[in-house]
Formats: C-alpha cells, structure tokens, sequence
C-alpha cells in the first residue's frame, strides 16, 4: 500500500543526511518519479545527481527503494542566479525590464547600491510585505540580491530598478536593508520604502490574495525582472538542496524546499538570472514561495513562503477590495464604473452594515382612518348613505323597555348580526373621532367633507364592498323587511314620546347616532344582554329613517313592508 505524502516525506528526511554527502548528489526531495523522460503519478523519493554514472561504487549506489518507497535518480544541478546577474561598473548595459515604477509593486527590478569587488548586483523584487512591528509597507527579496554576501550591514541603499539596470544612487533610491535572513529553509531580506507609493500587486499577475501552502502538481506563475511572467508545475516537496553562495559564505544546504518544473507550452525555464526574489503565486493570486535559483534543465527552487515571513517577522500586503458605495440606489452603476475605491475591507463591512440599517428603518408610511366598520355587516354601508354619520354629541341613556325588544336568538335568526362585541366597539371609536368633533367646530356638512370622502376609500370599506356586494343584501331583503316590521312594532312606543320624557331621539330630528353605554376603562364592556339590546335598538333607527328616496336601488315599498312595484338597481 503506498504511503501518504508527509510519510514520505518524514522518511527522506531520515535518510537525506547520508545522501546529500555522497559525492556528486545535489539534492534531495518527494516527487513525481520518470521513467524514460516521462513523468509518472507515482511518488517517489528523488536523489538529483550532477552527473549520471554507468558504474558506481556499493557505497553510492542509490537503492531502488527505502522503506518500500521507491527512488528515482534524476542529472540536475542548482545554482544561484547571483553569478550570471552582476555586471562590471563599466559595462553596464540594459537589460530585461529596467523600468522605474512609482507605485513600486512586485516583479520589478531592485539591487543595492554597494559594489562588491567592483560589480553590481540586480534581482526582483517580488512582493510588498508589512513590518509585523509597525505595520510599515517593506519591499521582499532575497538576502543574495539585497545582502550579497556576508559583508552587508542594515542601512544599506536599495535602488530601484537596480544599478545593473540603469538605476542610480541616490536618485532612484527607494528604502534601506532592515533585515535578511540565510537559513537552513530561507533565502529573503526586506527593505523600508521611502520617497515612493507602493501597490500591494505584482506586475502582470495583479494583486495579492494572499498566501497559500504549496502542493504537488500545484500550478503557479512568478514575474521575475529578466524573464518576466513565467509558468510551471509544482514537481516535489521538502527538496534539500545544495547552494554555493560563492567566497565568504560557500556551500549552505537548503531544505524543505519547492521545485518547480517551467511549463514549456509557455517557456523554456521558469525562471534566469536576474528573477531571483520574484514571488510564487498560485491561480488565485496567492504567495506559495519565494524563488532564489535554478537548474541546469530549467526548474525553479523557491522558499516556503511561511518560513520566509516568519524569518523576516512580516505579512504579505494584500490588496483592499474595491467597491463603489455611496448608497443602494447608484451601488451597481458605480461598481460597474469603479469609481469609489474602498480603503479597508473593514470599512468596506462597516457601510453595507449602515446601508442595510437605513433600508430596515425606512418603511412606507402607516396611514390611519376613523372610518370604521358599520355594525350591520349584510345590511348597507354606512359611508354610503348620506346624512347617516352625524357629529358625535353625548348620547342620552337610553330608557327603552329593553324587555320588550326581539331576542338575541331572534336577531340570529335573521342573519343580521355576526360579531356583537367588535360591532359595538367600532361604533365607541367612531362616536370619539377626532376628526369627526373638529368637522362639527368648523361646521362643515358631512357630505361634503374631504375627509368623509377619504373615510370612503378606506381600506376597510373597500375590503367590505369587496366581500358584501349589494346583490347579496337584495336577497336578504324579505327578512329584513320582516324584521324591520317586528322591530318598528315593539319599540314604536318608545319613539313616539319626546326626548324629555325618555323617548329615543330620532334621525330625521337632527338626533346624534345611538351610543351605546360602556363600563367606564373599557368600552363596550357592558354585559351580554345588553349589548344585543344595543344592537337591537341600532337597528331599529336603520329601519326608521332609511327612505326610498335615499336608497332607490330598493324597490318602492320595501321600506313600509310593502310589495315591491319598483325596478331593481344595479351596483
């Protein structure tokens, strides 16, 4: 069964101690093992030889398998691009991109302006990064491009594009060294910035999305100064690798690194001399590594970029997202525009959050009507009827013979009455209109009114006209006539004494609509008995002061209860 990768990888380490001192080995790493020049999907533990022999003695020979993974031996030599990157004082020519960026941005030329030995050195800059400390933007590349060698010092000008490039000091200065670091995984320095902007992108590839961790057959691309936007494929992790740093430093041995195999549909190498510190960024615009070197085929080797940011104690600067926000209505023109560019995602989150506070608080306005439902939900509509609804003025008790009125049960019967407790409580809202008291102050006729006709379009007598059509009240109209009858006959006593004397007052007397009596804090709290009395005697009044000339849709005699000789109307 074959093992998982970090398996593999924790057994070479094991052994790449023993390898790597073998003489003519030159790294050691998990990969893809070759057969024939063709790349297979078997992991395997690779062992890279300068030089492929014939014969080797037992104590070199590489085994066919350790631990019952297998090995494969690859011809491959690494190196530094320092050597073939300086260039004499005065034999300075222009190479590649020699352009001055302000912005400055990764993928851009950079080298310091100390001499060694009577050269100049160029590499790439390869990312903005921010001091962990201060949060300051610092310019990433490797300690060989900005440090050279052993004798740098911290303070030491970079300029930016390099000397090789035509760059001089102090005039394209950008910053100064303030760390590097050349360990057993990490090959990077930073500088400050200085007398220019700066862009959280790289050129050619755009901005930084942020950091990932490498992966076998990972496709990634870096822009480098000398051959600019380049392709390949992760090959192996955890390479250990031998480097020659040349005079003071010498032979160091790097592991835990990347390779990576140049696309050759796109280019012949992924990277050359001069594109040492580019960044190594995935599909998705994240960092995976910081490339320092080369083979002789054509690989790239790259730091981890984790190690690299801890060893150098910063973060990768990663760009803000745009987005147009001024407010909900111009957002998705603006976006389209690009217009309005977003500091901080932090803001960015902070505006849509009051954006969406504004929408919740703003709600169409509620607006309120005192024309309330008529009592009798069959019978006809109040708000139709003219001279019905009067000024409300303090009603009289009421010292009706409440013994000699129909029944609750008789009411029933009739189908006139549906729900006595709500029908009550309406006629006690609208007798306590406000609008209706301030209508009676400027003597104004209720048919006349604006607010009488706005009563009319109400919500609840639309929804009634809507569900009660007159038809249906027409049908309705032998019993209510029978009713109407037995109703006139038991309380005529009542209506025909004056006010002053206990009587009902009447409708065609200018007499106030019939309030009933409430228990005082909560209307239309009186008992059940006599609420339907109430009821009773309301519709009573109904049956009194409704006339033909009001109502024509009803026939000529249906208000005296007698046949019908008119034509039927319509609604």
């Amino acid at each position: 069964m074959m093992k998982a990768i970090p398996e593999i990888v924790a057994l070479k380490e094991r052994h790449e101690e023993r390898f790597l001192k073998l003489p003519g080995v030159t790294g050691i790493d998990v990969g893809f093992k070759y057969v024939a020049g063709r790349r297979t999907p078997e992991i395997a533990i690779r062992v890279m030889v300068e030089q492929k022999k014939k014969t080797v003695t037992k104590e070199e020979k590489i085994p066919e398998e350790i631990d019952g993974v297998k090995t494969d031996v690859i011809e491959r030599k690494y190196f530094l691009h320092q050597m073939s990157n300086r260039k004499r004082l005065d034999d300075i020519s222009l190479l590649a991109d020699t352009g001055t960026y302000d912005p400055v941005r990764g993928g851009i030329s950079i080298g310091p302006c100390r001499a060694v030995g009577g050269y100049v050195y160029v590499g790439t800059l390869g990312a903005i990064v921010k001091d962990n400390a201060t949060g300051n933007p610092m310019l990433l590349s490797n300690f060989h491009v900005m440090c050279i060698d052993s004798g740098w010092h911290v303070g030491d000008s970079m300029a930016q594009p390099g000397r090789v490039d035509g760059g001089s000091c102090p005039t394209n200065v950008v910053g100064s060294l303030q760390r590097a670091a050349l360990t057993a995984s990490v090959d990077g320095a930073v500088s400050s910035l200085s007398g220019r902007g700066y862009s959280c992108e790289i050129v050619d590839i755009g901005k930084v999305a942020g950091t990932n961790a490498a992966a076998l057959d990972m496709r990634v691309r870096k822009r480098g100064r000398t051959t600019g936007l380049t392709y390949g494929t992760i090959d192996s992790i955890g390479l250990s690798v031998n480097i020659d740093y040349g005079d003071g430093i010498g032979v160091r041995t790097l592991t835990n690194q990347i390779d990576i195999a140049p696309d050759t549909a796109h280019n012949p190498a992924f990277g050359d001399h001069g594109d040492s510190g580019s960044a190594v960024v995935d599909d998705n615009r994240k960092v995976v590594g910081l490339h320092f070197a080369g083979s002789s085929d054509g690989h790239g080797i790259a730091n981890p970029i984790a190690a690299v940011l801890t060893a150098l104690n910063v973060s990768v600067c990663v760009a803000p997202t745009k987005l147009a926000i001024k407010d909900v209505k111009d957002a998705h023109k603006e976006l389209k525009e690009g217009k309005v560019e977003v500091k901080e995602i932090k803001e960015h989150a902070k505006e849509i959050k009051d954006i969406k506070e504004r929408l919740k608080d703003h709600k169409p306005e509620k607006f309120e009507f005192e024309q309330t439902k008529p009592i009798v939900e069959q019978g006809p509509k109040i708000s139709e009827v003219p001279g019905l609804v009067q000024p409300p003025v303090e009603a009289p008790t009421p010292t009706a013979d409440l013994s000699k009125l129909p029944t609750k049960e008789t009411i029933k019967e009739k189908g006139e009455i549906k729900d006595h407790k709500d029908q009550i409580k309406d006629w006690k809202e609208k007798s306590e209109s406000k609008e209706l008291k301030d209508q009676k102050a400027e003597g104004k006729e209720n048919k006349d009114s604006k607010d009488f006709k706005d009563q009319k379009e109400s919500k609840e007598n639309k929804d009634q006209k809507e569900g009660k059509d007159h038809k249906e009240q027409k049908d309705n109209k032998p019993e209510l006539k029978e009713l109407k009858v037995e109703l006139k006959e038991q309380i005529k006593p009542e209506f025909d004494k004056p006010p002053a004397e206990g009587g009902l007052p009447k409708f065609s007397d200018g007499g106030p609509i019939y309030q009933p009596p409430s228990t005082p804090g909560q209307p239309g709290a009186a008992n059940l008995a006599e609420r339907i009395a109430h009821l009773e005697l309301l519709v009573q009044q109904l049956s009194t002061f409704i006339t033909a000339a009001m109502r024509p849709d009803l026939g000529a005699g249906a208000l005296s209860n007698e046949p019908d000789t008119g034509s039927k109307g319509s609604c």
